[in-house]
């Protein structure tokens, strides 16, 4: 019978075998998207994904070392589900620019926990309004607002990012808990939008 002690040690030196990985990172995140959704960032922590992925601990730190990579990961894997989102409801507004406007109000609204983590949070990292813009920028819109302003690529590109900021604003007090009505919210951004095309004309 081998000890506790020498079974950890032939562990660590590789004389024992520890059980295959049969939990991808896929499931992990999957998992962790979840528990981020539902509860917010908060509830995460190797137990709780683990439970929710069906799996041990054990994938966890092999496959992202610890919780901080774990998050990271998390990250980049919520921004591709909410690109999804976004064009699941591409043709929910008139145009591709509405309806992107429209889509940011929407998840702030219904994904309150997945909102604050993307967006009010540090994990965004952000250190300049360029970089917002880079990150956040939907393709197609800029182009979309071109069309509709009849702005060449530099205005529209600044007219979508004044956009950007202003749209945020009214998402982030949506996500506090206003109570907006959408035809008020619509009304909000078309005012905006008007009032800055003469800006950057």
């Amino acid at each position: 019978t081998v000890s506790y002690k020498r079974y950890i040690t032939l562990v660590i030196y590789g004389s024992v075998r520890m059980p295959e990985q049969k939990v991808g990172r896929e499931t992990v995140l999957d998992a962790a998207l979840g528990l981020l959704r539902e509860r917010g960032e908060t509830a995460l922590s190797a137990r709780t994904v683990a439970e929710r992925a069906g799996c041990s601990v054990q994938p966890i730190y092999s496959l992202f070392g610890d919780m901080r990579g774990l998050v990271r990961a998390l990250y980049d894997h919520a921004r591709a589900w909410v690109a999804a989102y976004n064009r699941e409801h591409v043709d929910d507004g008139r145009n591709a620019f509405e309806a992107n406007g429209l889509s940011h109000l929407r998840l702030a609204r219904t994904e309150r926990h997945l909102f604050q983590f993307l967006y009010l949070s540090p994990h965004m990292e952000a250190t300049s309004f360029a970089e917002v813009y880079e990150s956040v920028a939907v393709d197609g819109v800029q182009q979309c607002i071109e069309e509709l302003g009849h702005l060449s690529p530099a205005a529209a590109r600044a007219l979508y990012l004044h956009m950007i900021v202003y749209t945020h604003g009214m998402a982030a007090m949506l996500v506090a808990g206003a109570q907006f009505s959408d035809e008020e919210l619509g009304e909000r951004l078309n005012e905006a939008f008007t009032g800055l095309l003469t800006l950057v004309r």
